[in-house]
């Protein structure tokens, strides 16, 4: 059985760090302006999703309800559902609204898209001007990258259905960033500031870096306060290159290539200096310029880290749970270093995870605390591994999502010559930290 095939074969998941799908898509729609996810399932569900959120981020999330009764099991949810949308529209007036399904949905069999559907068709004056889309997220299956892919992905196509308004013209030195649920809005930050280095216009969906990175407004608001404004979102049907980061990203690329003949790049990550290289090349070739000469100095700071570290990490034996496209960016950076040997657990199945030749097995935190028996020297995941690895005796460096109790992890970036280099430098610490004390 191919290795990014493979599920865990276990009955149960023990100690879990997989994030739900329905996380991962409340977090796309915040980097989108003025709008409103709406989750339909178990009364407080929403709340538990926004609370995990707001504890990593530590901002306030747009997010609201729509609570399944028992009375919904025998005379339908219907009425509960046109009645959220139209208080949604009347009371908040959003840009945008997504209706989002979980497993108690599905459960239930309430048909949520086609009563969305209906209530459209129905109401089109109030939605005139707006963008409602509506999918799927089960618990039972993905995870925070797959929820957060999917959303992207039914935005796109929403967006394409109702392109018949907007002219079809593509606009020269534009393109699409799709970036990964793994980059943290100062990662998205530091793409659009590479990218615009090389006068080069772009369209990022989701922008996380305007909206979950600190707003010091006044009074409240239902609404996202950041990200792409609806009419700019409308405007990447005009694009002429799409660059999607993360393999997770590469359908909703492929959907704009096959409705509107853009054609895409993807890139498994920007983290390392191969991976730097190969975007730094694209952005020369796309734009036909050579950019700022700060990325060459950048780069040659780089090469230097990378001969002050590399004593720390060769030979090492480090551990890894993450997203899988968040793994195999990291892999690619370490394999760099000369580390002997990689052992990893990922959260849901993918085929992104074939590059990296050693296994990689779907599991939780109790699967890696197993690998860490044979002893390792590095502990990568997010907060809720934390207490394992110190149990193991293993140095901790958090990553992913969520990470709690860490202050600026948003801000933190690891694209480029310089964020790779930042990374490096604080996982070579924590590493030669554990090193002198022992």
């Amino acid at each position: 059985m191919d290795k990014a095939d493979r599920a865990a074969s276990k009955p149960l998941s023990v100690n879990p760090f997989q994030t739900s799908q329905s996380v991962g898509g409340v977090l796309a729609l915040q980097g989108i302006y003025r709008a409103v996810p709406v989750l339909h399932g178990a009364q407080g569900c929403a709340e538990s999703v926004k609370t995990v959120l707001s504890r990593h981020f530590r901002e306030p999330i747009s997010l609201q309800n729509i609570a399944i009764h028992e009375q919904n099991l025998i005379f339908g949810g219907g009425d509960g559902i046109r009645e959220m949308i139209r208080l949604v529209m009347e009371r908040h007036h959003p840009d945008v609204v997504a209706l989002i399904g979980t497993s108690l949905t599905e459960v239930v069999g309430e048909d949520l898209l086609g009563t969305a559907e209906t209530y459209y068709r129905q109401h089109k004056e109030m939605f005139k001007d707006k963008l409602m889309c509506g999918l799927y997220l089960p618990d039972y299956e993905g995870s925070l990258e797959s929820g957060y892919a999917k959303t992207v992905f039914a935005v796109i196509q929403k967006v394409i259905r109702s392109r018949g308004r907007l002219s079809r013209k593509k606009k020269r030195g534009r393109i699409n960033l799709l970036p990964g649920s793994h980059l943290t809005p100062g990662d998205v930050m530091e793409l659009k500031e590479m990218i615009a280095s090389f006068d080069i216009e772009v369209i990022v969906l989701p922008d996380l870096s305007s909206s979950l990175t600190g707003h010091l407004m006044t009074g409240h608001t239902a609404l996202s306060r950041g990200g792409i404004p609806l009419d700019y979102l409308r405007e990447m049907l005009t694009s002429t290159y799409t660059v999607a980061i993360g393999s997770s990203m590469e359908p909703c690329a492929r959907l704009l290539q096959e409705e509107l003949q853009i054609p895409y790049q993807m890139f498994h990550g920007v983290t390392g200096l191969r991976e730097s290289d190969e975007f730094f090349l694209f952005l020369r070739q796309f734009s036909q310029s050579e950019g700022q000469n700060k990325y060459r100095w950048q780069r040659q700071f780089l090469l230097d880290c990378l001969l002050d570290t590399r004593s720390v990490f060769r030979g090492k034996r480090i551990l890894a749970a993450l997203e899988p496209d968040h793994l195999v960016a990291l892999y690619q950076c370490l394999s760099e270093l000369g580390i002997k040997s990689f052992g990893a657990v990922i959260s849901a199945a993918s085929p992104a995870v074939a590059v990296i030749p050693e296994a990689v097995q779907v599991g939780d935190l109790e699967d890696l605390e197993r690998m860490a028996a044979g002893g390792a020297d590095l502990w990568l995941s997010n907060s809720y591994g934390e207490q394992t690895a110190l149990k193991s005796g293993i140095p901790y460096f958090p990553l992913g999502f969520p990470v709690f109790n860490r202050f600026g992890s948003p801000a933190n970036v690891s694209v480029g010559y310089r964020g790779t280099a930042d990374l490096l430098n604080q996982i070579a610490n924590i590493m030669n930290s554990k090193e002198r004390i022992s």
